[in-house]
């Protein structure tokens, strides 16, 4: 078997590893066709990610057959490396010789452990989805079962584990009413205004950099955190307001100053799907974007984040404050799910443990080189 590493933008040699994901994730519907624009934006020259990030991008074939690739990236001056971009055939040999050949490439570069998956950094797309969840959504890092046995059979461990919960609609909302009368008699002497308010749509670029501001505060404590650029930020996210409808999304505002945010959507997977690979007309375009603002599919709530207040302040019940403008819109909606949630996670807390469903769980793989 041949391993080769690329270390310079190559088109070519994005293009065969293009070709054998589709190949792998043919069946899998949560996968979008990829183009080579798609890796352009994060690997070539011109990426705005180039200053900050290492790579080297790896593809191991057999008589010229593809068997597996994947690209390994750090930060410029971290030991932590991210290996994302992944993809095998159920071949343990062929597994075990790309792994070996990332381990050693990442000694070289003065690394001392790999997480994986992790394409390039948290933002852009990481973790990997157990089997025997529940049906798939937006959004999801979902690969072939066997791509576990063959993690573990190249020494990779477990490292971290995240869930995905469905709501009891019902029992939540009352939950929700009871919560929100509790934390109103608790805080009726508080001299702050706070304002819950919808994502300006007509206002995408300023309410971008507000997003990016609050993520990057609310998730340092992460592991896999890292630091990014608003350019970088916009580049991975700017598609999303073609996604979310503003009257779902919301940034909490303390004194007129953004504290907190609860960006929830409805699943566009389906819409998303049947569109798949093919060139649609302005026309056609239109017709999507209403048929997304009406969807009345799965209720997803997908990120909630809070940072201290003006003064250093502790922001309290920021998801139990959102329920007021949510607790009816789900009630439209086949199902809520309230995605990627650790164990001890504060906005996992604000639901009720006796109203959550399990639904899906995801893990990610580590492994120290030292």
């Amino acid at each position: 078997m041949l391993v080769e590493i690329c270390s310079d933008w190559n088109e070519a040699f994005f293009k065969r590893m293009i070709d054998f994901k589709m190949k792998i994730h043919k069946d899998i519907p949560t996968t979008f066709p990829e183009t080579i624009s798609d890796y352009e934006k994060f690997f070539s020259p011109t990426s705005s990610f180039k200053e900050d990030y290492e790579w080297l991008a790896f593809i191991v074939s057999d008589n010229n057959k593809v068997m597996s690739k994947a690209i390994l990236s750090w930060r410029r001056n971290s030991t932590i490396g991210n290996l994302g971009f992944l993809d095998w055939d159920n071949h343990p040999e062929s597994a075990k010789r790309l792994i070996d050949s990332v381990i050693d490439e990442g000694k070289k570069s003065g690394l001392t452990q790999l997480k994986t998956p992790i394409d390039l950094n948290m933002y852009v797309k990481y973790r990997i989805k157990l089997p025997n969840g529940g049906a798939p959504f937006w959004g999801e890092p979902i690969y072939p079962d066997y791509y576990h046995d063959l993690f573990m059979k190249t020494g990779f461990k477990e490292i971290a584990r995240w869930d995905t919960f469905e709501l009891k609609i019902w029992d939540g909302i009352k939950d929700y009413f009871f919560k929100r009368k509790k934390l109103k008699n608790h805080s009726s002497d508080r001299p702050h205004l706070t304002k819950i308010r919808c994502v300006k749509m007509k206002e995408w670029e300023s309410e971008l950099k507000i997003i990016h501001e609050l993520f990057n505060e609310a998730y340092k404590t992460m592991p896999e955190w890292e630091p990014i650029t608003f350019s970088q930020f916009k580049l991975i996210y700017d598609d999303f307001k073609y996604i979310i409808n503003p009257l779902y999304s919301y940034i909490v505002e303390l004194d007129g100053r953004p504290v907190a945010f609860s960006i929830n959507f409805t699943d566009p997977l389906k819409l998303l799907t049947a569109i798949k690979g093919k060139k649609i007309n302005n026309v056609e375009k239109i017709l999507l974007f209403f048929k997304l603002r009406s969807n009345l599919s799965t209720f997803l709530i997908a990120h909630v984040g809070k940072i201290p207040g003006p003064h250093g302040e502790e922001i309290k019940g920021v998801q139990i404050q959102v329920s007021k403008r949510i607790q009816y819109i789900v009630t439209l909606m086949k199902k809520t799910l309230v995605t990627f949630q650790v164990k001890n996670s504060p906005s996992r807390r604000s639901f009720d443990e006796k109203n959550q469903k399990s639904y899906s769980q995801y893990v990610l793989y580590g492994m120290n080189l030292e």
